[in-house]
């Protein structure tokens, strides 16, 4: 995930000048509520057991970071709640190897900064309206997998767990507009979204989603969803490259090979497709064309003499991949302990959820001519510790795809392909491929994790994962690695977090 961060520099004095100068009109007729400052701090440390970093093994690799946080709020006239939270990470660049210096870094960040409209009667409100940057979690089980309605791709389909924060993280980081609708007393409601895509190349469309959910009883509850990724850009073209590296033939519907993509593709009746061959008008018989290489008078400079063979597909029979898609959702969940009427189990403490996802509803050629490879399912269980934990869960996802998760042309050429890099041969994914090597393409299509937590004291929390998920870590560059960290099943990491909270 990309995070962008800017530092104000102007003296604090002048800034509480500036705001007390925009809030005067709301001040003189709006009844202030200001909520007292919460404060925080978090301490992370793991290791990374098994797994890879940029190609190379990570097995032990420590993983530290720690945070800190402020947050200021306040209601107006009990209606219109402001939130805001701005911090910083401790961080190290990962992989080590790679990394040119071994130093701690430090990234300020802003945490919240949204606006909540409460329609109606602020104590049971119609509607709720928030603006803003702010955390949007729809499915209220998932603690690590899932959440893949915001925080996935579409083409492609990458998943991602984690990001800045290795634990608590099952949620999006929006920024735009939701609006939340109540009705049948609460049991069915309904989620317009309007975000903007901050994370997963290409970045600054809008995408709109829409969300339902319904609980007929206080046990059982079900949910569904739907986004239009890249519905709204203000600069379509990056959204299907006219690229012959992010092309297909149209007769053959399968991708250009290595060779293919290097080469013009001039229509097929150009005249800068010339023979090989030409007479030789001094010995008889034929030599090589002297036109061949050379420019064509009265085109750009790049427009040389090729044979038929050198310039390749004609560029007019291929297609384009598009970033621009639908993706949908469906969640379940059942709490066993309310159904039973187990008084020693509270609320969620013995709970089965589950959730699946379409990361595209329409097919394309080759890469995505498969539903099911772009479908991840999800299941969890939160077991019951009476007393012992606070929270334990356990989750398993399974996505089978003969891709990799990668998002390593997604990030370096803004291309809608599940490719690692321009270097890899798309043809190696064709199904006579795939059944040659069946093992090694399945070896990434189960994942795990465990998640724990125990509130130590009033503002004290230990928190614990141990996981093979879709965790990517960043570089220098700050800038995601191309695959997690963790791709088997048998890869997996632990991170244990403190948390110090004050109010």
């Amino acid at each position: 995930m990309r995070i962008k961060t800017a530092v104000n520099h102007r003296p604090p004095g002048v800034l509480r000048c500036a705001a007390a100068l925009a809030l005067a009109p709301l001040l003189a007729f709006a009844d202030l509520e200001v909520r007292p400052k919460e404060m925080g701090a978090s301490i992370d440390f793991g290791q990374i057991k098994s797994g890879q970093l940029g190609g190379e093994s990570a097995r032990n690799q420590v993983l530290t970071r720690t945070g800190v946080y402020l947050t200021g709020s306040g209601v107006y006239d009990k209606k219109l709640d402001i939130r805001v939270t701005v911090g910083g990470l401790f961080w190290y660049p990962l992989p080590e190897f790679a990394t040119p210096e071994r130093i701690v870094r430090f990234g300020p960040g802003v945490g919240q900064a949204q606006a909540i409209w409460s329609f109606g009667d602020p104590a049971a409100p119609s509607s709720k309206l928030r603006l803003g940057l702010f955390s949007d979690k729809y499915n209220p089980d998932a603690k690590n997998l899932g959440e893949y309605l915001y925080r996935s791709g579409t083409y492609p389909g990458a998943l991602w767990t984690g990001g800045w924060s290795y634990l608590n993280s099952a949620s999006y980081m929006a920024e735009g507009a939701a609006w939340n609708i109540p009705t049948l007393d609460g049991r069915l409601t309904h989620d317009f979204t309007l975000f903007m895509e901050r994370d997963i190349e290409p970045t600054n469309d809008l995408s709109p989603g829409y969300m339902v959910t319904y609980q007929p009883t206080a046990a059982f509850e079900i949910g569904a969803g739907v986004v239009w990724s890249h519905a709204i850009s203000l600069n379509s073209d990056r959204l299907a490259p006219q690229d012959r590296k992010n092309a297909y033939d149209k007769n053959t519907k399968l991708p250009l090979s290595l060779a293919e993509r290097a080469k013009p593709g001039y229509a097929a009746t150009d005249p800068a497709i010339v023979e090989a061959t030409v007479p030789d008008p001094v010995n008889g018989g034929t030599m090589p064309n002297p036109l061949l290489g050379q420019p064509v008078p009265g085109r750009t400079s790049d427009v040389v003499y090729v044979t038929r063979d050198q310039n390749g597909v004609p560029n007019d029979q291929l297609g384009y991949y598009t970033f621009r898609g639908f993706k949908t959702m469906a969640r379940a969940s059942l709490d066993i302990g309310a159904l039973l009427g187990i008084g020693s189990i509270g609320p969620d403490d013995f709970k089965l959820y589950g959730e699946i996802a379409l990361l595209g509803v329409q097919d394309q050629p080759y890469y995505y001519d498969h539903k099911s490879e772009r479908m991840p399912i999800m299941a969890g269980i939160n077991i019951p510790t009476f007393g012992l934990l606070n929270s334990l869960s356990a989750e398993v996802e399974y996505h089978k795809s003969r891709f990799q998760n990668s998002v390593g042309l997604l990030y370096d050429r803004e291309l809608p392909l599940p490719l690692a890099s321009e270097a890899e041969d798309p043809l190696a994914y064709t199904d006579s491929a795939v059944a040659a090597h069946a093992g090694s393409f399945a070896k990434d299509d189960w994942h795990w994790s465990v998640n724990a937590q125990r509130k130590l004291t009033e503002g004290v929390t230990l928190s614990a994962q141990v996981a093979s998920d879709h965790l990517r870590h960043f570089g220098s560059e700050v800038k995601p690695t191309s695959s997690p960290a963790t791709i088997r099943p048998q890869d997996w990491y632990y991170v244990l977090r403190l948390e110090f909270g004050l109010f």
